[in-house]
């Protein structure tokens, strides 16, 4: 994975100078037909607000441990970013599983889930789709900014929301505090009645429930008919929104 283009949130202080907001204009040179143009690539004014995919991994949508809908919502998800979504964001966060091969939550070690997402394998890798589109945002002269971050990575501990990893969540819940400008934080990814949940509801425990929204047709679920995060929204008044 091209962690060198996209960049792993290594210092709160690297979100923190974010480029958003600015209207500064780009110029590159283009030699065509052997005479040269100057082209403008104006920046987007983009708004401070967050947008969470959780968990848009191979092993969750083709791999190991693939939910039904998972190819369908990060192809979709993909599609509208693509298409001007992204500008509604300043920020993407993408979490990912990290586990290592002998990781409490698989079978083989007294757990449920059959191998996923261990570290240096595909599965752990976005979907590529995905991926492809998040990279070429980036490299649009817009200041549009994607940040990933790992949970699950300690053997002996399972971790469905990247807020209950001590290293990353610490950072994440950090900055969001910190950036109190923020318009609000979306949600989205995989799978619904899991990693998607628990990352809601702990996010809804320090930050305005009223600032949250679920892009409800960008998520994908192991057991569709599960209604925890819909009942979850319903209590605290969660908006759900569509892309």
């Amino acid at each position: 994975m091209k962690r060198h283009i996209l960049g792993a949130i290594v210092l709160v202080a690297a979100l923190a100078f974010a480029g958003c907001g600015n209207n500064n204009q780009k110029e590159d040179e283009e030699v065509q037909n052997g005479t040269t143009t100057e082209t403008k690539v104006e920046q987007a004014t983009l708004p401070n607000r967050l947008l969470i995919i959780v968990d848009p991994q191979v092993d969750f949508t083709t791999g190991s441990l693939a939910t039904k809908n998972g190819p369908a919502a990060m192809d979709y998800l993909a599609k509208a970013l693509k298409q001007g979504a992204w500008k509604n964001y300043g920020w993407v966060i993408v979490t990912q599983d990290a586990h290592p091969k002998n990781h409490c939550s698989f079978v083989e070690q007294g757990g449920v889930f059959p191998p996923h997402c261990v570290q240096g394998t595909e599965g752990m890798k976005v979907y590529p789709n995905l991926y492809s589109v998040l990279e070429n945002l980036v490299g649009n002269g817009s200041g549009f900014q994607v940040h990933f971050m790992e949970k699950g990575d300690l053997a002996e501990k399972e971790e469905f929301s990247i807020f209950q990893n001590e290293h990353s969540g610490e950072k994440l819940r950090r900055t969001i505090e910190e950036f109190e400008h923020f318009e609000g934080i979306d949600v989205c990814g995989i799978a619904t009645d899991y990693c998607v949940y628990e990352t809601v509801k702990d996010l809804i425990a320090f930050y305005p429930a009223k600032q949250v929204r679920v892009v409800t047709n960008c998520l994908a679920a192991v057991d569709e008919s599960d209604t925890k995060l819909a009942d979850l929204m319903k209590e605290n008044g969660i908006q759900g929104i569509e892309f």
